[in-house]
């Protein structure tokens, strides 16, 4: 087995693993996935070496399993796909799971919003809500659940609030490392940078051996933690 097959081994289904957990054949969970009902795999490995995802595209994966890979959450959401489309059709079964996904979503941001993170663009000084904005990271956040991202790189994407906390660690971490470049700290500054790298490591999956080098965990975790450096130097007022 190569690397990335034990990554995948351990942090996923494949489709027939997917499907006998779910009791369905798989042109049927195929079916909920075209439908945009539950998410497409996380990684597909095909039979020319190379693994395809949304987030890095295809790489090398040389000697690799071909297949398709799930996390486990995604059981979960085929069973609430399953629910949905047993009480209507199809498409309003997709109608009715995007909005109850997007409310979902934008209750998380509003209390991460007052807890963690302003995010400006989607509440104002008061945290009412700014329609358009929160629309637009909702919006987002179910075509990212949709094709997958979410999948590969959420540790727990079970739930929308599992989501929403490891995107708005990471766009904080971002914006307060920027991008993992502002290394030299105070000591306060220091303390709060790693407990924040802390956090967002749990939220975020490990990524695979192939694309580790690309990932955002190895720019925001690995690297800056190692690189950060306390600035000594008392600060006196000009």
């Amino acid at each position: 087995m190569t690397e990335l097959d034990n990554y995948l081994s351990l942090h996923y289904l494949d489709e027939t693993q997917l499907a006998a957990a779910a009791a369905m054949a798989m042109q049927e969970i195929d079916a909920l996935i075209q439908a945009g009902l539950v998410p497409a795999p996380a990684y597909v490995v095909d039979d020319s070496g190379k693994v395809c995802s949304f987030v890095f595209g295809a790489m090398a994966a040389p000697g690799s399993r071909a297949g398709r890979y799930f996390p486990p959450s995604q059981l979960a959401w085929i069973a609430i796909a399953r629910d949905a489309v047993a009480e209507s059709t199809a498409h309003a079964a997709q109608e009715r799971l995007q909005a109850q996904f997007t409310s979902r979503y934008a209750a998380a941001l509003a209390t991460l919003n007052l807890t963690t993170w302003r995010l400006r663009d989607s509440f104002d000084d008061r945290g009412a809500p700014i329609a358009e904005g929160l629309r637009a990271r909702s919006d987002s956040a179910w075509m990212y659940f949709l094709n997958g991202t979410f999948s590969l790189c959420v540790a727990h994407p079970l739930s929308e609030a599992h989501i929403a906390w490891k995107e708005v660690l990471q766009e904080k971490l971002a914006q307060q490392s920027e991008n993992g470049s502002k290394t030299l700290l105070s000591q306060q500054q220091a303390q709060e940078m790693h407990a924040l790298i802390d956090a967002y490591a749990m939220a975020a999956m490990p990524f695979s051996p192939v694309e580790y080098a690309l990932s955002s965990r190895k720019r925001l975790v690995e690297d800056l933690r190692a690189n950060i450096r306390v600035d000594h130097r008392e600060w006196t007022p000009a």
